[in-house]
This record gives C-alpha cells, sequence and structure tokens, in this order.
C-alpha cells in the first residue's frame, strides 16, 4: 500500500496556499496564457513612488478578446486602494467585474514504484514472472498485459490545502473554495485482477494481491503518475463588446498600493569655508512585485488620500481575509501589514481606522523622515528600472553647487514654575542635535541657501570635508530660494553663559478670571566668548515665557501667544504671553560678547 503524501503544517501549508503564487502555479498560469489567448498578459510599465510606502502602479495588458469581446486577467491586487483601482482602452474608461474562479488542469510525473500494483501498471506490454504468496506454487511467466482499473478518480488527502477543504471540494460552489492550489492524485479504481498471456498464448486473470514479486529482464521501476490540480483564485474580466470578438485589445490599468518606498539621503561636501556640493540620491525599497524595466517616478511630497486605509472591492479582499482568519487566526496579525491593510469601512460608526503601530511594517524607517503633507510635489524620473520584490535599489538624483556658511548658534529654551517663577530649566539646544532641544551650548552649524531649481525634500545627510565625516544629520525640507541649518557639532572653542536677574516684584498686580497675580519683571544677561582663530557669525536666540520689553544689541523681539512648555503644566499660567528675542553677532578671535534683555510675566 502506497505512503499517503505528507500533510504540511497548516501554517506552512496556509502560506503555501494564499502566499500569492507557488512555483506551479505560476507555471500553471503561464501556461494558460498560451492555451487562452483572452487571458491577458500584464507589464507593469510606470511605478510612481511616494516615501510613505505607497506607489501607483501603472500597468500595460494585451490579449486577444474572446467571441463575446471579453479578456481577462488572474492578476489583481489584495491592497488596492478604494477609488484608485481604474482601467482603460485608448480614452476609454472600462468597467471591471471581479470574481472568484476555479480552473482545473491534469500533470503528469514520474515516481518510484512503491507497491505491487505500481509495478505491474508500470511494466504492462513486458514479459515477467510473478513470484506468489503461496511458495509452493511455482513463479508464473508471461507477457503482462494489463491491470483491469477502471476510470482514475481523485483519492487521498490533499497536496496543498487547508483544512477546512475536503476532497470533495470538487462539488461545492466557487464562492465557497478556498484561494490558492489544490493537487490531488488521480489513481485509477479497481486494481485487484491482471491479465498475463502465458507463453502458450493462453490468457490467465488473477488476484493481485497473490503477486509476491515481479522480475524479468527489462522491467522498469518509475511510473507515470497523473495528478488533478484545481486552482481557486481571483479573476478581472473587461468586456470591451462585441465589436471587438477576436481583436487584439491593449489595456492600461492603474491602482495605488503598499508595498514601495524611497528615502531621500544627502552627501554635503565642503570643499570650501563659502561652497559646499549637495549630492541626492533615492534609496528605494521594493516589497509589492517585481518590477522589470519600468519608468521610475520618485515623488516629493506625499498627496492626502482620504481612504488610504480602505481596500477596494475590486480586491476580492474580504473573502481572502476570511479564509486567512479561519486557516490561520494566529498569523493574520502577523500579515497585516505585509500582505493586507485595514478596512476603516468594518468599524463602527464614528470610529476612526487606528493608526499603524510604528515597527510594525517592515517599510517602518525612521519616522521623522515621513514627508510633510503640505510640501509641494516635485518628481524624479528614471527610465529602464528593474528591481525584484525584496531588493534594494539607489538612484543618483542631482548635484548641486550651493552657498554656505558657517553659523554658531546658541538657543536657550527657559521653562519655569508658575507658582514661584522660579527657572527649572534654562538649556541651549544640544544633546544629539538642536532639532530636538536639548542641553548643550552653542552649536557649530552650516547655513545652506537652495538655489537649485528643485525642493529639498526631508532626509539624512552626511557631511564630509575632504573625505572626512564631519557629521550626519537630518536636512529639513527646503523649498527653492529658501535657507535651512543644518547642525553639524557642539562647538567647544565658543562658550556662552546665560543668568537671570529680578529687577522688581509687584504683587496683585492683575486680576484675571476672578483671580489675583503678581508681576515680576526680569533681565537675563547672555555672554558669549570666541576662542576660535577666525571671526565667528554668531546667533542667539532666547524662548521665554512672559513679554520682552527691551533688548540690547539691536535684539529682535516677537511677542507671541502662551506656550505651554514654557511653564510647568498649570493651566492659569495661560495668562503669559511668549516671547522670542534673536541677536545676529560677529566675535572677533578672543573676543567677548554680552547681550541683554528685558521681561515680565505673571506668577500666582
Amino acid at each position: 500500500m502506497r505512503n499517503p503524501p505528507r500533510r504540511l503544517p497548516l501554517t506552512v501549508a496556509f502560506l503555501l496556499i494564499v502566499g500569492f503564487g507557488t512555483p506551479f502555479l505560476h507555471e500553471a498560469r503561464a501556461a494558460g496564457a498560451l492555451d487562452n489567448p483572452s487571458r491577458l498578459t500584464l507589464k507593469t510599465s510606470r511605478v510612481v513612488i511616494f516615501k510613505d510606502g505607497y506607489g501607483l502602479f501603472v500597468k500595460q495588458a494585451n490579449g486577444v478578446a474572446d467571441r463575446d469581446g471579453r479578456v481577462f486577467t488572474d492578476e489583481v491586487p489584495d491592497g488596492a486602494i478604494l477609488g484608485s483601482f481604474w482601467a482603460s482602452a485608448g480614452d476609454r474608461t472600462l468597467g471591471m467585474h471581479a470574481e472568484w474562479v476555479e480552473e482545473k488542469s491534469e500533470r503528469k510525473r514520474m515516481t518510484t514504484c512503491i507497491s505491487i500494483i505500481d509495478m505491474l501498471r508500470a511494466n504492462q506490454g513486458k514479459l515477467v514472472q510473478l513470484g506468489l504468496h503461496n511458495r509452493s506454487e511455482p513463479p508464473i511467466y508471461g507477457r503482462l498485459i494489463e491491470v483491469l482499473d477502471l476510470e482514475s478518480k481523485p483519492v487521498g488527502p490533499d497536496l496543498l490545502l487547508s483544512n477546512t477543504y475536503s476532497h470533495h471540494a470538487s462539488t461545492l460552489p466557487v464562492s465557497n473554495l478556498q484561494p490558492g492550489l489544490t493537487v490531488r492524485e488521480l489513481i485509477p479504481t479497481g486494481g485487484q485482477f491482471v491479465l498475463i498471456e502465458t507463453p502458450e498464448h493462453q490468457r490467465l486473470v488473477m488476484p493481485v494481491a497473490e503477486v509476491r514479486t515481479v522480475s524479468g529482464e527489462d522491467i522498469v521501476t518509475q511510473i507515470e503518475r497523473t495528478d488533478e490540480v484545481t486552482t481557486v483564485g481571483k479573476r478581472l474580466t473587461f468586456d470591451l463588446g462585441k465589436q471587438a470578438a477576436g481583436q487584439p485589445v491593449e489595456l492600461n490599468l492603474f491602482y495605488f498600493f503598499e508595498g514601495v518606498r524611497w528615502i531621500p539621503t544627502y552627501r554635503l561636501d565642503c570643499e570650501t569655508a563659502t561652497e559646499a556640493n549637495l549630492d541626492l540620491q533615492g534609496e528605494l525599497l521594493n516589497e509589492a512585485e517585481d518590477i522589470t524595466d519600468a519608468a521610475i517616478d520618485l515623488v516629493v511630497g506625499v498627496p492626502s488620500f482620504r481612504f488610504k486605509s480602505v481596500v477596494s472591492p475590486l480586491s476580492l479582499e474580504r473573502m481572502l481575509r476570511q479564509t486567512l482568519a479561519a486557516a490561520a487566526p494566529n498569523l493574520m496579525g502577523q500579515m497585516r501589514n505585509d500582505l493586507f491593510t485595514q478596512r476603516s469601512g468594518e468599524l463602527p460608526r464614528g470610529v476612526s481606522t487606528p493608526p499603524p503601530v510604528p515597527g510594525d511594517n517592515v517599510l517602518d524607517i525612521a519616522p521623522e523622515l515621513a514627508a510633510n503633507a503640505a510640501q509641494d510635489l516635485f518628481v524624479y524620473s528614471h527610465q529602464n528600472v528593474t528591481l525584484k520584490k525584496g531588493a534594494r535599489l539607489t538612484l543618483p538624483l542631482w548635484r548641486s553647487d550651493i552657498p554656505l556658511r558657517d553659523l554658531y548658534t546658541m538657543d536657550i529654551r527657559v521653562a519655569r514654575d508658575f507658582e514661584s517663577g522660579q527657572i527649572l530649566n534654562a538649556s541651549a539646544t544640544a544633546d544629539g542635535s538642536p532639532l530636538r532641544l536639548s542641553n548643550n551650548k552653542v552649536w557649530h552649524q552650516f547655513e545652506l541657501i537652495n538655489k537649485s531649481q528643485v525642493p529639498w525634500t526631508t532626509g539624512p545627510a552626511l557631511l564630509l570635508r575632504n573625505f572626512i565625516p564631519l557629521a550626519q544629520e537630518l536636512l529639513t525640507y527646503t523649498p527653492v530660494g529658501s535657507t535651512t541649518l543644518i547642525p553639524v557639532t557642539v562647538a567647544v572653542d565658543v562658550r556662552g553663559d546665560y543668568v537671570e536677574e529680578e529687577l522688581s516684584r509687584k504683587p496683585d498686580a492683575i486680576v484675571w478670571n476672578r483671580k489675583s497675580y503678581s508681576l515680576i519683571k526680569k533681565r537675563g544677561t547672555i555672554t558669549l566668548t570666541n576662542y576660535r582663530k577666525e571671526n565667528s557669525q554668531m546667533r542667539i536666540t532666547t524662548s521665554i515665557g512672559g513679554r520682552a520689553t527691551t533688548a540690547s544689541d539691536n535684539g529682535d523681539i516677537h511677542v507671541n501667544d502662551h506656550r505651554r512648555q514654557d511653564w510647568n503644566g498649570h493651566n492659569h499660567a495661560v495668562i503669559n504671553n511668549h516671547s522670542d528675542v534673536t541677536w545676529e553677532l560677529t566675535l572677533k578671535p578672543g573676543e567677548s560678547k554680552t547681550v541683554s534683555y528685558e521681561f515680565e510675566f505673571y506668577v500666582r
């Protein structure tokens, strides 16, 4: 008795079924394209890639319309975004019909004979000697005419199958079938008797069960088996009308889909103290599909897609998710970002789609690199790009000569207690970067002016001078003609200090919202010393809770609305404004400079 085929563990078998194509499934579909000319051949001609992990895929499709003027494809995207799935022929928009279909075919394969009945079937027409179980009986010699079989039927367990899909699945309606591939061996029924022609030209029918051995000069031990292959998958049909019957058809499809992303990365080569070369390259990540010889558009900026989390009904994604949940419920959480998108349409009314969990998606890289949706869209195009699924690629985009200026900055952020007015924290930005408002004092930064023809999108920048790394920082979005700062390092040869002194305190200075407040007036003093051997351009900025009234040395004062971070979270602090004071200075080698400003604020 032959050994039954080994059933794969549920998770493995499940991935083979719905993993969007086993090798044999792809071969079957490729063969189907040759057998059925109305099956479209698709090629991705263009991919528009955004920084947030989504892309617009444009495909060209070719085929021959059937007698009803229809063509179809089985390559239906699983996560196309609602409203982004379109098809056209020339300037005509086409309707699309999405459904699940079942196709059956047979395949042949050679395997080793593993039973007496296999040996008998494999050696029909050969001269053989059959040894019998009853050893007292002489062997039977003759030509093996045939094994008396009836027609072949699927027998035994499925080779690639989820546990909810029985071997009687062919009797079920297509809507109940599982998506993917099912393989069952076709085995002849009967096979209890074998016909032998003896050397005396007599024919003998004997039970197969009595045969113990099969021998002969030219017997074989390989047998050809036949498998019934059932594929259940998506199908997208396009109706061009009866007038297109038998005619060549060329279609264009496009849809918005998750799985591709590009990351802009910069290299800033500081050739002199006043000039630099800025290079931009795009780093591409592809987890969507194989891209072959296609045009690639890299977009600066991210458009607003309101229904980005809602999958188009044409993807037939609901049924596939139900199948996944039934077959492997624990697997759904692992695959939700790799294979599927969330569907806000299934949430109760008034409940929005939950945001993605950071790090849950393989494309979740450095959230600070996410583009600001408010920035303008700008496109970099490349032709004839090939990138396999799972592969990575860099594309050089441009190089620009830009003006550069060394700038030393001291940015002081003052936070104080609202009850007493005492300083809780007065720190100049650093601790890794002034972009994160940290604790060091004076920073050396490069001031860059975008005099190119394109905006600079947000991305990491490597700073070099004569191939010596100076720093790596974040170059933020910079429009054409605008100026930006990029930090280099904490300045060790420029020192700064900040102190405050109280000038006056007036109790019960104002009654606001039926509460009495005291008015405190203070003077803040900043001292900078340049220990460098060159003149140094300095920019000092103080940010405080309260109203700045005067500033020495032509300090620029800006008074704005209350900011919560200026205080210790007390709600009554909203009575105070927020003020920023800025000075631009040039310090000679060894020179010290002191600037001051006066300000006032209210406390309880």
